[in-house]
């Protein structure tokens, strides 16, 4: 007993000598200056928002409705007026709900650029890019991106003055992505070539960003070169694209064009082996012109396309391939060209824009006319020219928010195909608002 009273006893004093010490070193510590505490505290918050500033949130949203000419008609603005079955001739649909989120680090930058609709939710960019440290003007982009060919197709669906792109652009470049690489150069302002840029790509070549299904792999190169005066009145760029690349055939009979035995010009087939695995060519080359000037009416803004080259489908449609062939088809190989032209006009200093534009895609220059669907041609809906009208009004209610108004009168030329004996019922009216944080 007389032991435990005595262990008890030392712990006591012990923990008493501890807290004195403690006490005592407490008392000779300094204590933090209230404006030492407020400068730790902002500082830190500093480094926090250092960090968010890098990452960059934006978007739009276009909800729009729609009305065809006559129900269940195919269309390029926005898609066919189909659903399953059904036939429709007017439409409520959100045409895209983008969200991207950028991320700037020194000398790297990250994007992801997602599109939410009706329809589902899809990843339409994604990507990361290096730019040299010593002149930024080299950088090389890996991932999703956009195929850097012309200049509609790499303008983006926000600032566009007409609710859809060109038909020859949706046909041959659906969704304008691909996975890839690109390198790109942008000469400084203080350089001799300011305003130059050249861009060089290496993609899969796979439309609508599907999996790669071949080897073979796409290029393209663009060249642009843009200015503006000094009191930014006037502003004028001009740009040359070129693509070259293809896929894999897959199949034994092709189709090429040439003329018949009766004079006619139409397909003849070419079955043999060595068209398997064959590569089926694409191959376009363009030129573009843009010019924008301020005076009293208004900014004026003039613009033009041209492309023209080879472009493998199949028999009912010229569009990319996205897929691999079946055995039982076959590839048909066409000379293809197409333009388009725009008149964009800001009415003086109001909220109004109107805008006019006209294009042209024929699919196969080769023929024409009645020609098209003749027995003995082997020539079908995929060899039909497109011409498109299109008329619009603009309001900018504020600097996010605007109402379009889009009337596309749209014309195929009359061909002995059944479908196209006529010009059919596809003229479309978009009404759309646009919203962009």
């Amino acid at each position: 007993m007389k032991l435990t009273k005595n262990i008890i006893l030392t712990l006591m004093l012990t923990a008493t000598s501890c807290l004195i010490n403690i006490n005592h070193a407490a008392a000779q510590e300094p204590q933090e200056a209230p404006i030492d505490t407020l400068t730790r505290a902002v500082n830190q918050i500093k480094d926090e928002l250092s960090v968010l500033k890098r990452i960059k949130i934006s978007g739009y949203i276009q909800p729009q409705w729609q009305y065809v000419d006559s129900a269940g008609a195919p269309s390029v603005a926005g898609g066919d007026f189909l659903n399953g079955t059904n036939k429709i001739q007017n439409r409520f649909m959100m045409r895209r709900g983008r969200i991207k989120f950028v991320y700037e680090h020194g000398i790297a930058t990250y994007l992801l650029n997602i599109d939410a609709t009706e329809n589902g939710v899809f990843m339409r960019e994604a990507f990361a890019k290096v730019t040299d440290p010593w002149t930024k003007s080299f950088s090389l982009t890996a991932g999703m991106l956009q195929v850097q060919y012309g200049f509609e197709l790499t303008q983006s669906s926000s600032v566009r003055e007409t609710p859809e792109r060109a038909r020859v652009n949706q046909t041959l470049f659906p969704t304008e992505r691909d996975m890839g690489a690109f390198a790109s150069y942008q000469a400084p302002k203080t350089s001799p070539v300011a305003g130059l840029k050249i861009d060089l790509a290496v993609m899969n070549g796979s439309p609508r960003v599907t999996k790669e299904f071949d080897s073979y792999k796409d290029v393209t190169a663009r060249l642009s070169f843009g200015k503006t005066t000094k009191n930014e009145k006037i502003s004028y760029s001009i740009g040359a694209s070129y693509y070259n690349g293809g896929y894999m055939q897959g199949v034994k009979t092709e189709y090429n064009m040439t003329t018949l035995a009766n004079g006619d010009k139409g397909f003849e087939a070419k079955t043999d082996t060595t068209n398997f695995k064959k590569k089926a060519i694409r191959e376009y080359m363009g030129g573009d012109i843009q010019l924008s000037f301020d005076w009293k009416p208004g900014i004026t803004t003039v613009r033009a396309e041209y492309m023209m080259g080879s472009q493998p489908g199949v028999g009912s449609s010229s569009a990319s391939v996205s897929a691999p062939l079946k055995w039982t088809d076959k590839v048909y190989h066409r000379n293809f060209d197409a333009a388009y032209f725009y008149l964009v006009q800001n009415i003086g200093q109001t909220k109004f824009q109107v805008v006019a534009k006209y294009d042209w895609y024929d699919p196969n220059v080769k023929i024409s006319g009645r020609q098209v669907g003749k027995a003995g041609t082997g020539t079908n809906a995929g060899d039909v020219r497109f011409d498109t009208y299109g008329f619009g009004l603009t309001c900018r209610l504020t600097t996010n928010l605007k109402i379009m108004a889009y009337y596309d009168l749209v014309q195929n030329e009359k061909t002995a195909l059944a479908q196209y004996g006529t010009d059919i019922k596809d003229n479309v009216l978009t009404i759309r608002m646009q919203c962009r944080f």
